[in-house]
């Protein structure tokens, strides 16, 4: 697919001379050339991680810092990745658990293309409470997909979250959630490649949608009916 992006427009008009679309004043559509950019934002309990995944995400390293206050306003890092030989970019947004502030989670939520859900592995009632945060994201952020994040996956404890009550879990949400990942801010294990798995996901709903848009496009003066006619004309002369 290719890279240019049309920018939203409004009041656009059918240039059949050019075979593109105009600004009712006149002016040419402009294009952006630039890789492809989803927005994630970080949503989970305080003290599961996110500040340190963020962190993860930035720069690659993790802080023993003891002590250390939760995050305070919008926080925000991007990486790009490669997806089937393009480049896409992710943006992710980190709030520190803040992101149910009135003050600040409107500007978090907007224009969000995904929310990874952290929980922490060792601890049940990080997990147990995440419906309520995936109610929030389907409010707040709406078409945003959902991906599932355990963080402490190389730490050991009693009130363990365990496979069956993720599947379980799962089960619950039935097609709200994206994707599923178990990591480890610490010493860093899935970390890029649960984003780079985003990346992937993220990309190719949006391919889907761009093609469906493009598939929906009709031309001044042509009917579907027409437009179908068209096609089986150009396929059977060939």
């Amino acid at each position: 697919m290719s890279q240019e992006y049309c920018l939203v427009a409004s009041g656009l008009q059918y240039d059949t001379l050019n075979n593109n679309y105009r600004q009712k004043n006149g002016r040419r559509l402009t294009m952006a050339t630039g890789a492809p950019t989803y927005k994630i934002i970080l949503c989970g309990e305080y003290g599961v991680g996110k500040s340190s995944l963020f962190r993860r995400f930035m720069n690659d390293t993790f802080s023993m810092e003891k002590g250390k206050k939760s995050t305070i306003g919008l926080d925000q890092a991007s990486q790009s990745f490669q997806v089937g030989g393009e480049e896409v970019k992710l943006t992710l947004w980190d709030t520190g658990g803040m992101e149910r502030m009135s003050f600040i989670g409107q500007s978090y939520y907007r224009g969000a293309n995904a929310a990874l859900l952290c929980y922490s592995i060792n601890n049940k009632e990080t997990f147990s409470i995440l419906s309520q945060y995936i109610l929030d994201i389907v409010m707040n952020a709406e078409g945003a997909k959902i991906f599932l994040c355990g963080n402490f996956a190389d730490c050991e404890a009693e009130d363990r979250v365990n496979d069956a009550d993720i599947e379980n879990f799962t089960r619950e949400c039935g097609n709200v959630l994206s994707g599923s990942y178990q990591v480890s801010c610490k010493d860093g294990t899935s970390v890029k490649d649960m984003f780079a798995d985003m990346a992937r996901v993220l990309h190719r709903e949006n391919a889907k949608k761009m093609t469906l848009r493009k598939d929906l496009v009709i031309q001044p003066g042509v009917t579907p009916e027409d437009d179908d006619i068209h096609k089986k004309k150009c396929c059977t002369s060939s």
